[in-house]
């Protein structure tokens, strides 16, 4: 019993670690005041998924995010960006969410 103590003790330490220095979660700027924006996008020529998500990362403003983590949840939102690898065509829509920052009330 003390060893699946220990373990899920220093599980449970990692996992806090990992998220505070991923960018999950910030002390100094929990986004309790941001607001969750959704948007589809319509691919055009010359996109790339990093180039949409550095335009959209500018837009997020409610959070720090970083650009892996933002591309990766722009392929979690749309899973049919996995099934063809990551190829993107101009016609294409994608869903893209960011969060902007609200009036404090």
């Amino acid at each position: 019993m003390c060893e699946f103590l220990k373990a899920a003790l220093v599980g449970g330490a990692f996992v806090a670690a990992a998220s505070l220095f991923s960018g999950a979660m910030h002390p100094w700027d929990d986004g309790r005041d941001a607001v969750l924006v959704e948007e589809v996008y319509t691919v055009r020529p010359g996109d790339t998924l990093w180039s949409i998500a550095e335009e959209y990362l500018q837009k997020n403003t409610g959070t720090r995010r970083y650009i892996l983590e933002y591309k990766a949840g722009m392929e979690e939102l749309n899973p049919w960006l996995m099934e063809r690898k990551g190829e993107i065509y101009p016609g294409d829509e994608i869903k893209v969410t960011y969060l902007v920052k609200g009036d404090a009330e």
